[in-house]
């Protein structure tokens, strides 16, 4: 199975995955996650990358964050024992200049393997920033409130259909609650 965990930069992606591997694994499902960007050069690359500003970083970010990605879904495809989780995966398509990423994203979604889930963690861009700060961690490239609105509106474009949206902004058990409940439902069919 292929669970894809996406979202905004300090939705909660990362925290969601670990929750969806730890709830399979104690049904006895063998799992992993792959996140990008990776620990992998394009995934290094990219991440250096998003540390920048202007159009260059912006361009090579682009680059090696999809590269990195094609390595992730090769590797899927050559191994598809259990389940994996993908966190961030196609939606790093609604980082494009909004007018490419509609194209980006049907280029990606008819390429790539498709989620048996996919999940899209949304949150508000206020409650975001705060989370990123509280890393205490450089910014990137896309965080700030105005350029996570941006980026928000895109991606809930193009997750309008196929997604399962999962509305992260409050903090507590809720949201994970109802991924956990889809998972018990599709795992009984």
């Amino acid at each position: 199975m292929l669970i894809v965990v996406d979202g905004l930069d300090g939705c909660g992606k990362d925290t969601h995955a670990e929750r969806i591997k730890r709830f399979l694994e104690s049904r006895g499902e063998t799992t992993r996650i792959i996140s990008h960007p990776s620990t992998r050069l394009f995934g290094r690359l990219s991440k250096r990358s998003l540390q920048g500003s202007g159009p260059v970083a912006r361009a090579f970010a682009t680059v090696f964050f999809t590269l990195d990605v094609l390595i992730s879904a090769r590797s899927y495809s050559a191994h598809r024992e259990g389940t994996t989780i993908f966190v961030r995966y196609l939606l790093g398509t609604a980082y494009l200049p909004a007018r490419l990423a509609p194209w980006g994203y049907t280029l990606f979604r008819k390429t790539l393997p498709f989620p048996d889930i996919a999940f899209f963690i949304d949150i508000e861009p206020e409650v975001a920033i705060r989370r990123i700060a509280s890393r205490g961690h450089a910014p990137e490239m896309f965080e700030t409130v105005e350029k996570l609105r941006s980026v928000r509106s895109v991606a809930k474009e193009l997750v309008a259909d196929e997604w399962v949206t999962v509305d992260n902004s409050q903090d507590g058990e809720g949201p994970f609650l109802k991924v956990e409940s889809l998972l018990r439902e599709r795992l009984k069919s």
